[in-house]
Parts: C-alpha cells; structure tokens; sequence
C-alpha cells in the first residue's frame, strides 16, 4: 500500500499534459475549468506514489503529499 499519493496544484497547473503521459495507471486526466485545462487525479486510493508525474511536471505543480495529510502550496 502506497505511504504518499500525487497532490496536483491547480492554481500552478498550465495544463500542459506531461504529467498525464508519465501515469501508467492511467489515473490523471484533464479537467476544464473556467475555460482552463488542468490535471486533476482521477483514482487517489490507486496512486502508487511512485511520483513519475512530479518528475515530469516542468511548473512543480505536483508534489508526493503523505496519505491522510494536506499538501499546503
């Protein structure tokens, strides 16, 4: 069982997709709000924490938070 799962900032999200193509679970898809496409987390309880969508984030829009415990921007 994961110990940390991917928070997504959406204020700091361009939308740009690399995170997307880095989840081979497949978990995190696009998300319009506000007429702006952002990167949301579809499946939090299937996130592995193996951060391969943080590393590919070029804003650092997404950090490895510890399950139970909220990430502060």
């Amino acid at each position: 069982m994961a110990t940390q799962i991917a928070h997504i900032d959406p204020a700091r999200c361009t939308g740009c997709g690399r995170c997307i193509s880095a989840c081979e679970l497949h978990l995190i898809a696009f998300e319009t709000k506000d007429w702006k496409k952002r990167s949301v987390l579809q499946e939090p309880a299937r996130c592995t924490g193996c951060g391969d969508c943080a590393a590919r984030c070029p804003v650092d829009a997404i950090r490895l938070t510890e399950i139970g415990s909220r990430c502060q921007p």
